[in-house]
């Protein structure tokens, strides 16, 4: 399995690359005011118009320094996370990918799993269940209001 690493308050954290669709480097964000939590904003890449979701917000990690944005395609909408910085590609062994322990898995259940990576365990994003349905809807909604009359 292949990963892609970032960093977010120091601590690694991975992503499956088949959930990636591209790196970007940090861009201005158009703050919308009716934007649902965790969302940031909007930007337009490749004529495209994508919600820009913070990580930080989400984990109730506070403010960090972004450097890049991961575009991930979550339910068919893609989604630029914002991460302090991306660190690399890393093959991981499906060998030495681990479940995430009960007692961490309930709250924060879109860390599915550990990838024990060199010296490194690498906390595991599921992107599938970062954004629930109901978000996914009013983050549509949202774009839709934002772009439907220009």
């Amino acid at each position: 399995m292949q990963l892609l690493t970032f960093t977010l308050t120091g601590m690694d954290y991975g992503i499956s690359l088949e959930n990636v669709e591209s790196i970007e480097s940090k861009m201005n964000v158009v703050v919308v005011p009716t934007s649902p939590a965790n969302i940031r904003g909007i930007i337009r890449l490749h004529g495209e118009i994508l919600p820009v979701f913070s990580l930080a917000s989400r984990f109730g990690l506070g403010n960090i320094a972004v450097d890049n944005l991961v575009v991930v395609n979550v339910g068919g909408m893609k989604l630029a996370l914002e991460v302090e910085k991306v660190k690399e590609i890393v093959d991981v062994e499906d060998s030495r990918v681990l479940p995430m322990p009960t007692l961490m898995s309930g709250q924060q259940c879109c860390f599915n799993d550990v990838a024990s990576c060199q010296k490194e365990l690498i906390v595991m994003l599921d992107v599938k269940s970062l954004v629930s349905q109901e978000e996914q809807a009013a983050i549509r909604k949202m774009i839709s209001d934002n772009t439907s009359d220009k």
